[in-house]
């Protein structure tokens, strides 16, 4: 009798145990949710780069870490990303463009390479090993990032550039955006300044206008291609339900807040901010790139 008594309270602690444990892992998956979309927004709103920098290896590490159940973590954590860019560089074109701050002239020649281009880095993901790619960017985004910190004037271009360059620029942009799911801003901000010549004024909500491009073929894109893939509960195609709708919402909201953050920092504060971003993006693919595109090209 005192065996059975003390198996069911064994029983009864494990279970009790069990649904702590679960209640816990819940309690910080919903605030790891709640910090990457305040996060997020505010990076769309301040710099119009989309969020793409956090997204990305944040929901690598809660669909790795907390066991969410996806067979495929790293194209989740991509395609999420991208669809969730889409809501909050979208809401953050719409406000920078009431203020009559988007350079509208300097997609007159970019629109067409930058939706080609993001539909080809989609594609070159099956072709070329990510961690390759992931090296290259990272280490662009290091070069920028450090010649943005520490450069004390950047120099603009003083003709108007050749139609070839910016058809040339819109795809390297679209690629790498929609390749690594940070949207096109924090590729294409540099050049939009070195290049492209677009003024201070409105070099944020172009940027943002370009992010949104990107990452809008970015998700149609991943949402294609997932769409028959099996073991990825809660998602359609590449893209994880819970994920978006929770990250997204919040970031919509708080993109405003971004912009307001924008309005009373100075031009060189803005920059130095960026500079820390691109930097940023070297770091987290530095860590968590060579384990997430050793599972991509497993994939494939």
């Amino acid at each position: 009798l005192n065996v059975k008594k003390n198996t069911l309270r064994w029983k009864l602690f494990c279970k009790s145990a069990l649904m702590k444990e679960k209640a816990v892992k819940m309690i910080v998956h919903i605030i790891a949710y709640i910090v990457v979309g305040v996060l997020s927004g505010l990076l769309a709103g301040l710099l119009g780069i989309g969020g793409g920098i956090i997204i990305v290896p944040s929901l690598f590490f809660i669909y790795t870490i907390f066991d969410v159940g996806v067979a495929t973590p790293m194209h989740l954590a991509v395609g999420t990303s991208l669809a969730i860019i889409t809501l909050t560089s979208v809401v953050a074109m719409f406000l920078y463009e009431k203020r009559q701050a988007v350079f509208w002239h300097v997609f007159k020649n970019l629109n067409i390479p930058l939706i080609i281009g993001g539909f080809f880095g989609v594609f070159i993901s099956y072709l070329i090993p990510g961690d390759v790619l992931a090296k290259i960017f990272s280490i662009v985004a290091l070069l920028f990032g450090l010649y943005f910190l520490f450069a004390r004037k950047v120099h603009k271009r003083t003709k108007k550039p050749e139609k070839i360059l910016v058809i040339f620029l819109g795809l390297v942009i679209g690629s790498l955006a929609t390749l690594l799911g940070i949207g096109g801003g924090v590729v294409g901000m540099p050049l939009f300044i070195m290049l492209l010549r677009v003024p201070n004024y409105s070099l944020i909500g172009t940027a943002a206008t370009a992010t949104f491009i990107t990452a809008l073929v970015g998700t149609l894109s991943y949402l294609i291609t997932g769409f028959n893939i099996l073991g990825n509960p809660h998602s359609i195609g590449y893209i994880h339900l819970p994920s978006f709708f929770s990250i997204g919402l919040i970031s919509m909201f708080t993109v405003s807040f971004g912009i307001k953050l924008a309005d009373k920092l100075n031009v060189k504060i803005l920059k130095k901010i960026f500079a820390v971003a691109l930097i940023a993006t070297r770091s987290e693919e530095r860590r968590v790139g060579k384990e997430c595109r050793s599972r991509w090209s497993a994939y494939h």
